[in-house]
């Protein structure tokens, strides 16, 4: 039988450091980490923890459900409930600096982030409501005001690393705001970590399609995406 184990940790860790250091001169990059069930992906990924904290990094971390795939953002949310407990721990006029910066990232939108993060109402307090407005351009506002929200954390003092488990499972929405993060070149210092189980994903899958999708708009000089097997 041919092993299924995650080889060259060192590299790996290597590797996923290294994407790091490359946001951390101001690119988002997608790095996916393939691998059967039980080879190790998530551990990997937590060994650099440590030494993203180390260079004044955010890491942060959601995992997809199985049976909770058809609830959009449900990783994204964990990922930055967790976050924001990070934020209240800080110091006072830390927590103040970060107020005055997210009421300025977003706007009269703070409503749209604390329906999917309950946890930023602590930070800014409540909000007012937001104008209804027809679903396409509520998609858009999301995505303008999330894409904001994101760009708060992710700077150079202090880049952002978010983890997503399970992908094989993510919801459709996720991926497309993926898709909207990495793509574009107004958000920058991101690294997007993803682990998945390849042999449960196939061509037509929408991570797949997603990974095509941005393989598309690559360059030379620009690589959106790399990967781990």
């Amino acid at each position: 039988q041919i092993s299924q184990k995650l080889y060259g940790r060192e590299q790996e860790v290597a590797a996923l450091m290294d994407a790091f250091e490359t946001v951390s001169q101001g690119h988002t990059q997608w790095m996916l980490v393939a691998g059967y069930s039980g080879v190790g992906k998530t551990s990997l990924v937590q060994e650099i923890q440590k030494p993203i904290a180390e260079k004044q990094g955010y890491f942060i971390e959601g995992k997809f459900d199985q049976f909770q795939a058809n609830i959009p953002y449900s990783a994204l949310s964990q990922a930055f409930q967790g976050l924001m407990r990070q934020l209240l721990s800080e110091p006072g006029d830390r927590l103040e600096n970060w107020k005055k910066r997210l009421l300025e990232a977003l706007g009269p939108n703070g409503q749209i982030i604390i329906e999917l993060v309950p946890e930023l109402e602590r930070i800014i307090g409540k909000q007012p409501p937001v104008q209804e407005l027809n679903p396409t351009e509520a998609q858009n506002r999301f995505q303008m005001t999330f894409r904001n929200f994101v760009k708060a954390f992710a700077r150079r003092e202090h880049p952002l690393v978010i983890f997503f488990d399970d992908l094989q499972w993510g919801d459709v929405p996720t991926l497309k705001l993926i898709e909207n993060f990495v793509g574009t070149s107004e958000v920058q210092h991101l690294l997007l970590i993803s682990a998945y189980r390849d042999n449960e994903v196939n061509a037509h899958h929408p991570l797949m399609m997603a990974i095509d999708e941005l393989q598309k708009r690559e360059t030379a000089e620009n690589k959106l995406i790399r990967q781990l097997f």
